[in-house]
């Protein structure tokens, strides 16, 4: 059943990344302790730098992975050819970019280590770390696309566990500073590797690579950099402009409610990883229904992160009394609206999957950047009247165009079947119920507000279970 493999996949892919962000959460403190204000921030942007030309060195190989491994046309014959043609494209693309990161930073950087308490060691290990990560990731997708979670837990819960608990070591216990942290990091991810392979290892070999396949990924995945880019840039202008047209106090405000809001988030991610390799098994097993599947799915995803959300939003006020004080009382409403922006970019993973299917992924940058001119538009426009709340504004906003725009080109040229007159109401309810979370907004707890409000959430859930298509579902 196709719902049921959803649900266990993506409990066993965000437990893996709740146990791995917890670990980091209770070893961020002891490392920023132990380093200055100075190399932590230093670390942080060699961190940002190095994720910036990761995002460039992946190419979009790990989607064009995604999109091809269960196509019907593919062969079961050819995906090793497949798998092997793309890792090794990449490791290819990598070597260069690291040859070439490191030669422009020992010409026009030769003073780093004398003058900014970290030595090239970090600087290679940073490199290093940021190549040994993207190879992980892609051998991770495959354990992914072969319906392995638990392998996939394996694999990630000792990169990531191992990683954090040596980065710790280093930095507090052995006094090695940023290089040592970055060292570490670099030094598991890398042992790690041998046993990604060896667990894919049927399905890759040297001697399997194809020029066919590999430019084949190359030419689907290579838009992917522009998306990523305009994602980077759209993520984070708000925070920059909330600095330069509000106050650096209205960024806290924002940050601490995209804190709170991005639990959906977490909900999000673990979806997607379950989902990327079950949609195009769909597609496989069932070629005459997988469009009215996916049309069943999106209304499912769509009510219940908007059920999640809708919890947060309609108690944003009694959190962050209860969790952050009176000071933060102002970050309880734009928290609403960055709920529910997360929803609506959840809903990217089943709205965009026949530009996908169509393999027309130049869309995704276009209208990647076309959104983040209108993010930029609508920050210019409310910030300076509204601060954070107006930021958020423009993230709900940004993100509700983003997924519409996917939308209308997936029926255009891929259309998936669904019933409008059920999305609509999914998508009305949703709509009132971000409503009813400024109507309701009480920082205080009384008991009558608190009553209404669970009310209101069983309202939620009785009317959504009414309307979306479970049974469908469990037929499959």
């Amino acid at each position: 059943m196709v719902f049921r493999q959803l649900a266990k996949d993506s409990a066993i892919y965000g437990g893996a990344d709740l146990v791995s962000k917890t670990i980091n959460f209770f070893t961020f403190p002891f490392i920023a302790k132990a380093l200055s204000p100075e190399s932590f921030g230093f670390l942080e942007l060699i961190l940002t730098s190095t994720a910036l030309l990761g995002v460039m060195g992946n190419f979009g190989l790990n989607n064009s992975l995604q999109r091809f491994y269960w196509d019907p046309e593919v062969q079961p014959s050819d995906r090793k050819e497949l798998v092997s043609s793309g890792l090794i494209a990449q490791v290819l693309i990598l070597s260069v970019l690291l040859v070439l990161a490191a030669g422009i930073c020992l010409v026009f950087f030769p003073e780093v280590g004398t003058a900014y308490a970290f030595t090239w060691l970090g600087v290679f290990a940073a490199l290093l770390l940021m190549a040994a990560n993207q190879w992980t990731q892609y051998l991770l997708d495959v354990i992914r696309l072969q319906f392995r979670p638990w392998s996939f837990l394996t694999v990630s819960m000792i990169s990531r566990v191992l990683s954090a608990v040596l980065g710790l070591i280093a930095v507090v216990y052995l006094g090695k500073g940023i290089d040592g942290l970055l060292g570490a990091q670099a030094v598991v991810v890398i042992l790690v590797l041998p046993v990604a392979l060896f667990i894919v290892k049927n399905e890759f070999s040297i001697a399997s690579f194809s020029k066919k396949w590999a430019k084949e990924l190359l030419q689907y995945g290579y838009p992917f950099i522009f998306s990523a880019l305009a994602y980077w840039i759209f993520t984070s202008q708000d925070r920059w402009m909330l600095a330069s047209f509000s106050s650096v106090e209205e960024v806290g405000i924002y940050s601490v409610s995209f804190r709170f809001a991005s639990v959906i988030l977490f909900v999000s991610a673990a979806f997607g990883q379950a989902w990327s390799p079950v949609a195009m098994k769909i597609r496989a097993d069932h070629p005459e229904s997988y469009p009215k599947i996916y049309g069943d799915v999106l209304m499912i995803l769509i009510f219940g992160m908007a059920l999640i959300a809708g919890v947060i939003g309609l108690f944003s006020g009694e959190i962050i009394h209860l969790l952050m004080g009176e000071e933060y009382l102002k970050s309880a409403l734009p928290m609403v609206l960055l709920a529910f922006a997360i929803v609506f970019q959840a809903s990217q993973q089943i709205t965009g999957i026949g530009i996908s299917l169509e393999k027309r992924t130049i869309l995704f940058a276009h209208l990647s950047w076309v959104t983040t001119v209108i993010n930029f538009g609508l920050n210019w426009i409310l910030i300076p009247q509204y601060g954070a709340l107006g930021a958020s504004w423009a993230t709900a906003i940004s993100y509700l165009f983003l997924t519409g725009s996917y939308f209308f080109f997936t029926q255009r040229f891929h259309p998936i079947k669904i019933s409008y007159t059920r999305l609509t109401l999914i998508l009305a309810m949703t709509f009132a119920v971000i409503f009813l979370s400024f109507w309701f907004y009480k920082p205080e707890l009384f008991a009558v507000t608190i009553l209404i409000k669970i009310g209101l959430i069983f309202a939620f859930l009785g009317l959504g279970l009414s309307i979306i298509p479970l049974k469908n579902m469990k037929n499959v």
